[in-house]
């Protein structure tokens, strides 16, 4: 693994975590083994998630920001959840 600088490191980890997941879910409501409310309810326990954790730091505070709005922007219908 190259060197990385710490935010670089995380970064990586992160989309190495939840660009399998994010692909996931559409994928087993199209195949049948979630319903578009199993889905949603997935994407709606992860904003409570997020949520719950959001920082008072004014660091983060921008960070969980983005985080909720990618997380809803999966909330809003989608080809896949009809």
């Amino acid at each position: 693994m190259p060197d990385l600088k710490p935010i670089e490191s995380v970064a990586a980890s992160e989309l190495m975590t939840s660009t399998p997941v994010a692909s996931l879910i559409p994928t087993l409501v199209k195949r049948g083994v979630l319903t578009p409310r199993d889905a949603r309810e997935i994407y709606e326990n992860a904003l409570l998630m997020i949520e719950s954790a959001q920082s008072n730091d004014p660091d983060l505070k921008r960070i969980y920001e983005i985080a909720r709005e990618l997380i809803e922007a999966h909330l809003r219908p989608l080809e896949w959840k009809q």
